[in-house]
Parts: C-alpha cells; structure tokens; sequence
C-alpha cells in the first residue's frame, strides 16, 4: 500500500545539509590536528570547549559536545595524555572533576583555532552580508528550536506528525 506521506529527500532535509557541512568541517580540521598531535575528533571538541571554559566538569563537557560520559572520559584522558590538559578533582567532592588546559594544550587550541576561523571565513565569504547576518540569526532560532525539539522527544514529535497526517 503506497504512503500518501511525502517523501524524505535526504539531499534536501535540513539536518542532513547541516551535517553535511560540518562534516566536512571536520574531516578538514582532523586531518590537519590528527597527524600532528594524535587527536581524535572527541578530543579536539573536548579541547575546544575547556579552552572556552576553563575549569569545566566532564558532566559540562559531555553536554556541550553532545558525547556520552565514556566518550568524555577518554578525551580527556587522550588530551592529559598528550600534555594538553589536566583534571583536578574538587576540593569538597573528590568525584567531581575539572578540566584545565596546559600551556601546550593552549598552544595546540590556538594552531586549530586559527585554521578553523579560516574554514568559517571561507564559508562566509560565499554569504553577501546581508544574508551573513540573516544566517546568524537563523541559526541561533533554529538552535533554540532544536532544543524544544528534543526536550519534547521523538514520541510527541511523532504522535504530532501522525496528527497532521505526515506519518503513518
């Protein structure tokens, strides 16, 4: 029995063309911090966000990357490892832990930094403006309203494409 849903054109769906860009963000930027320190992509997104926030907790880290606890852990251990961070445990609570980078860490996050504001001005450049701006403000809306989304989980999210007739 033929749906009468309409069908999900990958290449058009806006979530697949986000990854897609990013994706090859990524395999551009791990290629150039992979063969030079050794650092997986979980890594570098570790780095990237202790660098924003030093004295972070793996509980902070796992949220801001979208990484599971095991995932955070053998990060940051791969980045204490290379001499890139250290983990301090609390004072009042030896189970919490925060994250620091090191000088090398902050030099290593610097060369990256610099290569990844020269893959966004890249892409930038193909903006006028205008739509620069526009792009901004759609982005932070579109992140606001993926929140909603996944706060409402995929149950209501399909019990209300049922509703409207979108799904089966």
């Amino acid at each position: 029995m033929a749906s009468s849903a309409p069908a999900l054109e990958l290449g058009r769906w806006l979530p697949y063309r986000m990854f897609v860009v990013a994706g090859r963000v990524a395999e551009l930027l791990e290629s150039f911090y992979g063969p030079r320190w050794g650092m997986g992509l979980p890594a570098w997104r570790i780095l990237a966000v202790v660098a924003d926030r030093p004295g972070v907790s793996a509980r902070e880290i796992a949220r801001a990357c979208g990484l599971d606890a095991v995932a955070v852990s053998r990060g940051i251990g791969q980045l204490a490892a290379l001499g890139f961070a250290r983990r301090e445990a609390g004072a009042q609570d030896r189970r919490y832990a925060s994250v620091t980078l090191t000088a090398e860490g902050e030099a290593a996050f610097a060369e990256i930094a610099a290569l990844a504001r020269a893959i966004e001005a890249r892409l930038l450049a193909a903006l006028p403006e205008e739509e620069r701006a526009a792009l901004d403000r759609a982005l932070d809306r579109l992140d606001t309203a993926s929140g909603k989304i996944a706060g409402a989980g995929w149950r209501a999210l399909l019990a209300d494409a049922r509703a409207e007739g979108l799904g089966r």
